[in-house]
């Protein structure tokens, strides 16, 4: 008969350090494991399936289902989860199967995540079709035009158009040409107004005028100009009874201050005009006469010194018998007296519609 194995105190006690030692060892172990990210800790195994989902999605590819095959590679595309080359072959299957669906947003957003991934990737000419190919480098151009673009947006050096204002610099019309209006008391029997044409029917010659500018822009979109404005006004020596005006050229000189809404120069520009002027010519009783100038027009840049421009300008003048030879009411003697015009006691030479060419120097839209 056996007898029961009877453990001293000192057996005992190694048997619970032992057993502690254990313990300790096994609690070490899983707090190691517990402590790594899971892609460390399953990166074998993760990677293995998410290669036979790949697989899985090739197939349904080739098989034409390509939203099963959009379906599954989307399962394989975190980066954090598994490696590179899986997650570039998940984009890869998306990209093909969305272009035969026609989703090309979809298909650009997974070609912008490989070029993400990899900046230099390219398609396989020999298993990758020619479209395939042609997509990736029209997304990679796009992302290099935007790169572009923000890198210039972030710099702070100041547009051609601001340097350009900031420096201001003189301009020349060289040469405008234009439709000619005459409005006062002439012809008689008729209350004149700029747009009643009446110089297409009567008078001497063709209603037509020749403009020409020198003038200064400012930093402040304000401009100092010098013009001249020579012209036929058909009916502006019209039958002054025995003080005939044979002579329908008047002459016109104008001090205007211009004001651009815009960049003169840099884009298609509005403009207003206002000054003065002086305006002589004519036989007979006419003089000179003298008053305000109002006027606008279009700046339409051709190059970077070059623009072609459309204006209409308005010079009235005083005294009211400067011009014409003629006052309303007052010249009473003659025959047949004028009605006058709505412009009241002014006379005007007027640029109904005028065109021509303008050229900038200096500033830097001249210098580029």
């Amino acid at each position: 008969m056996s007898r029961p194995s009877v453990a001293f105190p000192w057996q005992r006690a190694l048997r619970s350090i032992t057993a502690r030692r254990h313990l300790a060892l096994a609690l070490i172990t899983c707090g190691a494991l517990a402590a790594l990210p899971p892609s460390a800790a399953y990166a074998q195994d993760a990677t293995a399936p998410c290669t036979d989902t790949v697989a899985a999605a090739e197939e349904a590819y080739l098989n034409r289902n390509y939203q099963e095959a959009v379906t599954l590679a989307s399962q394989c595309t975190d980066r954090s989860a598994f490696e590179d080359e899986i997650v570039i072959q998940a984009y890869r299957l998306i990209t093909l199967a969305s272009l035969r669906q026609g989703a090309l947003v979809q298909a650009r957003s997974a070609v912008t995540n490989i070029l993400h991934i990899d900046p230099e990737y390219t398609a396989d000419p020999v298993n990758d079709p020619p479209a395939y190919d042609l997509f990736i480098s029209l997304v990679r151009q796009e992302e290099d035009t935007e790169g572009t673009a923000d890198a210039e947006t972030e710099t702070e050096e100041p547009s051609p158009a601001l340097l350009r204002r900031n420096e201001g610099g003189p301009f020349l019309k060289l040469i405008g040409v234009g439709l000619s209006d005459y409005t006062g008391d002439l012809p008689i029997g008729n209350a004149g107004h700029p747009f009643d044409f009446q110089e297409m029917s009567t008078g001497s010659g063709a209603p037509y005028l020749f403009t020409a500018e020198i003038g200064y822009e400012f930093p402040s979109n304000l401009a100092l100009v010098l013009g001249v404005q020579t012209g036929n006004y058909p009916i502006v020596g019209h039958s002054t009874g025995s003080n005939d005006i044979s002579d329908s050229w008047r002459h016109t000189p104008q001090l205007l201050v211009r004001y651009t809404f815009g960049a003169a120069g840099e884009s298609v520009a509005a403009y207003l005009d206002a000054g003065a002027n002086v305006t002589f010519g004519g036989e007979g009783i006419a003089g000179p006469g003298f008053g305000p100038s109002v006027g606008g027009g279009i700046d339409i840049p051709l190059s970077s010194t070059w623009s072609f421009f459309v204006e209409s300008r308005f010079n009235f003048t005083l005294p009211d018998n400067a011009i014409d030879g003629t006052s309303y009411p007052e010249d009473v003697q003659v025959e047949r007296p004028p009605k006058g015009s709505i412009t009241g006691p002014f006379d005007s030479v007027n640029q109904l519609l005028g065109i021509g060419l303008r050229i900038r120097f200096g500033g830097a839209a001249a210098q580029e």
